[in-house]
């Protein structure tokens, strides 16, 4: 129990020899994992250590709790104080205790109001350690932390998750002089996407700003690391069936941790995802976050949430938006929703099998047959070496049946002229249009050689002038356009049949 004059009792903490993780650990961690916290209200010397050195020395100095502007927090900012503690629990086996403080008790986390002339400074705070100052969290007076609220999503929140860090036991991960031979991150870690505790607001392609337009709400990946490898893990976190609901008026920008069950991540809108099922990997969903420089979004938006090492998240239901979903190794339930959505999978086509379903397709990785996704909604798979197009009932099926009109069967098998027209499928044309741009590429202008074309496609025999007169009359007349046409060719059984539409979709449509 922490006193005035006594802090709770703190042990060593090993390195683990692991980067990532040693570059956040300080030199020592609360004993009890149930770690008390109180707001301070009074700056009564009997409430506070007037040591030099382990305590705050005497009351005539003007430092912490001595200084006219020390305060105690406001309700609001108590209320989102205890919440930032919460994200450090649901992650970890801590479990944070509230005392009322007296000369015989106060917490062994403290959080008042104190005075930094530099308005830079957000707020400090003191390691686990023997100093009765140790876990006491300070917010400035004169700095940000003032004059805006507390809520997640704003810097001042990600600052009290910082600062929290701190009193728990974790360090900057950036170069100390006064520990030159402290762990630190490499620069493409070094950023407060991978850790609350860094200073660094970097894009993946390294460029910097002062902040994010919208903050870490939780401890973020290599946060999580290091407080379990202190802790252990919260294993009552999220260890049932749940569902992970995002939406696209909603900003987020989190590491989701979860101890177990079936999961799901769910999104609703027509935003585009790119969302990523592997542990420790990072997705894009709903709202964009960008790094800031003075309230100017630099580079392409970040990614906004992760999932924490260690952590299986099985399901995802996406919305109406175009979107990239990648599985992990268990089986998977993958749902594009509307729009064209990808599958990608990081390994050869060869190294899966693909069956057709009631449903959609099942894909099953050849070497590890238990890890089978099911895919419902999905218009495209991305492998290493090609990519699949499943809407045989859809884009992917004009596009095929139009190549075998227009350029014949064996030119289905053409992976570039398949990928091109499914490119310009994507911009929106339709069937018509499809045909009208097949025809204009085979550079044939006289609808006679039009008409000779298609008919060769499908009978494999040039049309009498009988057979095609009436089609070449409908497109002199301007009843019908060559991609009105193409588009009849397309649609004939003789093509369909040519091609082996019901094969390709039972198998897709492999294109580049």
């Amino acid at each position: 129990m922490a006193t005035p004059y006594v802090s709770s009792n703190v042990v060593d903490t090993p390195l683990t020899n692991v980067n990532m993780i040693d570059s956040l650990l300080s030199d020592r961690h609360w004993e009890n994992h149930a770690i008390t916290y109180s707001f301070p209200t009074s700056n009564d010397p009997l409430l506070w250590s007037t040591q030099p050195g382990t305590g705050y020395g005497p009351p005539s100095g003007d430092g912490e709790p001595w200084s006219t502007a020390a305060m105690p927090l406001t309700s609001q900012d108590q209320a989102n104080f205890e919440q930032a503690l919460q994200r450090w629990a649901n992650v970890a086996n801590l479990n944070f205790v509230k005392v009322m403080e007296t000369p015989s008790e106060v917490g062994d986390i403290r959080a008042a109001y104190s005075l930094d002339p530099n308005e830079y400074t957000l707020a400090w705070s003191y390691l686990p350690g023997y100093s009765v100052r140790a876990g006491d969290i300070w917010a400035n007076t004169s700095g940000l932390l003032n004059a805006q609220d507390w809520n997640p999503g704003t810097i001042s929140f990600e600052a009290l998750l910082h600062e929290i860090g701190h009193a728990l036991g974790l360090k900057h991960p950036f170069f100390d002089p006064d520990d030159d031979t402290a762990a630190t991150l490499p620069p493409n870690l070094d950023d407060t996407m991978h850790t609350v505790m860094s200073y660094t607001y970097a894009t993946p392609a390294g460029e910097e700003g002062n902040e994010y337009s919208f903050h870490p709400t939780t401890p973020m990946i290599l946060d999580i690391a290091a407080i379990q490898y202190i802790y252990g893990a919260n294993l009552q976190y999220h260890s049932g069936n749940d569902i992970y609901a995002f939406d696209e008026t909603t900003p987020y920008h989190e590491t989701i941790w979860d101890a177990g069950g079936i999961d799901t991540i769910q999104f609703t809108g027509s935003t585009p995802n790119a969302i990523d099922l592997n542990p420790a990997a990072a997705s894009f969903i709903g709202t964009p976050v960008y790094v800031q420089s003075n309230g100017v979004n630099v580079g392409s938006p970040i990614p906004n949430v992760w999932i924490a090492g260690g952590v299986t998240i099985e399901n995802v239901i996406a919305g109406q938006g175009n979107d990239i979903l990648i599985g992990n190794t268990a089986s998977n339930s993958l749902d594009g929703g509307a729009g064209i959505d990808y599958v990608e999978v990081r390994s050869p086509r060869a190294q899966s099998m693909l069956n057709k379903t009631a449903s959609g397709y099942t894909l099953t990785a050849i070497a590890q047959s238990a890890d089978t996704d099911q895919l419902i909604n999905i218009e495209r798979l991305k492998f290493n070496d090609l990519n699949v197009a499943l809407d045989l009932d859809g884009q992917a099926g004009q596009v095929a049946k139009l190549i075998g009109a227009v350029f014949g069967a064996p030119a289905v098998l053409n992976l570039e002229l398949v990928g091109l027209g499914l490119a310009e499928a994507n911009k929106g044309l339709g069937y018509e249009q499809l045909g009208q741009l097949a025809i204009q590429a085979t550079g044939l202008t006289s609808h006679d050689e039009i008409v000779t074309l298609l008919w060769q496609n499908l009978f494999s025999e040039a049309p009498s002038f009988n057979e095609k007169s009436p089609y070449v009359q409908l497109l002199d007349k301007g009843e019908m356009t060559s991609g009105d046409l193409a588009v009849v060719a397309a649609d004939s059984s003789f093509n369909t049949e040519h091609i082996g539409l019901s094969g390709l979709m039972q198998t897709g449509l492999p294109f580049l």
